[in-house]
């Protein structure tokens, strides 16, 4: 789906990148100012965790990676400035974590990402 700009933003290649957990391609979706907030039970709405900017991105996702986690998307939604998607988060020991995911884009990269989790 093209944004207001014109540019495209590959969710497909994203999602794989994603669930494959292929950081050096997932990290390229997200703008070089990008921000992305969680909102979960250590982090309410009061005081949400914010990650900021490409190296703080790069650093969550290494440690995603190595928490040895099986991602999986559905339900996503995709318009031409942001999408929604359900991620579904089963950790080592069995216990699952869903995500629901606000995405917005701009230049065919992510400016900004918004996460509501709750966990078994």
């Amino acid at each position: 789906m093209n944004d207001e700009s014109g540019a495209r933003f590959d969710f497909p290649a994203f999602q794989r990148a994603f669930v494959t957990q292929d950081v050096t391609t997932w990290l390229k979706f997200y703008a070089d100012d990008a921000e992305w907030i969680e909102y979960k039970q250590t982090h309410p709405p009061r005081s949400p965790r914010r990650i900021v900017g490409k190296k703080e991105i790069a650093d969550f996702l290494a440690h995603v990676t190595a928490s040895n986690v099986l991602l999986e998307i559905d339900d996503e939604i995709i318009g031409p400035t942001r999408a929604a998607f359900c991620l579904w988060c089963t950790l080592g020991d069995g216990r699952r974590i869903v995500e629901h995911i606000i995405i917005h884009f701009a230049d065919g990269k992510i400016t900004r990402q918004v996460d509501v989790e709750a966990w078994d």
